[in-house]
């Protein structure tokens, strides 16, 4: 009897284990179309949570603030992304047209003196030029034909942040009780999870979108077409190590001074020099303090495999990950010198 017992419980162990493990993957499946969303709801939480904490606790109403939050967020992001949205898709397009009717002659005229005529500069730039803009014009497309998914998922954005806000921080408590180990390692997994997160997001990822928008701005005072374009590419070279975005501002400016347009070359180059170029060196430092670094190697291979993987989103979600598996391997290290120090 004894062992039929032993038996039935075993069989409902592995039914159990056998429908969990079905459910986890039926239930990925239900939400994969929308796992970048939710990971862009949870991020964007992040951010704002201590606005949320400050709102809180002068109303002390988790609903009323988590409103108030909501809104502030759509204000600052969502309502300037459309327009930004809509002006980078009518600058894409113009610019598609227009990389056609590019003239590099003098450009080309300027290297041959230097370089010699062995190389034809004139056909590299304009295959890479027109390459470039077939790849715009190409997502641009994309992006257009996706507008009504992406107007559902601002709204699944939306309604998780609204319960994050308020139910975050006990979710995160309850996660982190759960996790197998010992109470000294949960509490440094927390800590450094928290500054791994956080240096990634405000020393990476803010600090580009600041540095983008300020050459942006710089951009479009100097008069070089398609500003917004150019400043979302900046935004994403501001995130590669040892690139940065004077691979933009830079061949821009070079551009104005070779075609005659000394003003406004000269202008964007020392434009570039005194303010894009320095702009991160002191806002990276001001907003990560002394929280955790990331380093250079992960943000390099976070970013560009982000792109890969996830898209364009992946330039935040690429290095985050990397970031993380760090802590882990921190956390392994750890605890395996403890286990070789009581042995010895």
């Amino acid at each position: 009897m004894k062992d039929h017992e032993i038996n039935m419980q075993r069989q409902s162990k592995y039914v159990f284990i056998a429908l969990f493990l079905l459910t986890i993957i039926a239930s990925i499946f239900l939400v994969k179309s929308f796992i970048i969303t939710i990971i862009t709801g949870v991020l964007i939480t992040y951010i704002f949570f201590p606005l949320y904490k400050k709102i809180r606790n002068g109303l002390k109403s988790d609903n009323f603030a988590a409103f108030i939050t909501i809104f502030i967020v759509i204000v600052i992001i969502f309502i300037p992304l459309i327009f930004v949205a809509n002006a980078l898709i009518n600058q894409s397009i113009q610019f598609f047209y227009r990389a056609k009717d590019i003239e590099f002659g003098k450009i080309t005229e300027v290297f041959s003196k230097y370089v010699g005529d062995g190389i034809n500069v004139e056909t590299y730039v304009k295959d890479m030029v027109n390459n470039f803009s077939l790849s715009i014009a190409q997502n641009t497309s994309d992006f257009i034909v996706s507008l009504p998914k992406k107007a559902i998922a601002s709204f699944v954005i939306l309604f998780i942040m609204f319960y994050l806000f308020k139910e975050g921080q006990k979710l995160i408590h309850k996660i982190s009780e759960h996790i197998p180990l010992k109470e000294v390692y949960r509490k440094h997994l927390t800590e450094r999870f928290n500054s791994v997160v956080y240096a990634t997001l405000y020393g990476v990822v803010v600090t580009a979108f600041i540095q983008g928008a300020i050459g942006a701005l710089g951009l479009w005072v100097f008069d070089v077409p398609s500003p917004i374009l150019w400043g979302m590419v900046m935004v994403i070279l501001a995130m590669l190590p040892f690139v940065g975005a004077a691979f933009v501002w830079l061949p821009a400016a070079l551009y104005k001074i070779f075609a005659g347009d000394l003003v406004n070359g000269i202008g964007l180059l020392f434009y570039g020099l005194l303010i894009i170029s320095t702009i991160d060196n002191v806002i990276r430092p001001k907003i990560i303090g002394s929280k955790g670094k990331i380093h250079p190697v992960l943000v390099l291979l976070g970013v560009l495999g982000g792109l890969e993987v996830f898209g364009l989103f992946g330039v935040i979600i690429g290095p985050l990950i990397l970031a993380v598996l760090m802590v882990f391997l921190e956390l392994y290290i750890l605890e395996k010198k403890e286990l070789t120090a009581r042995k010895h």
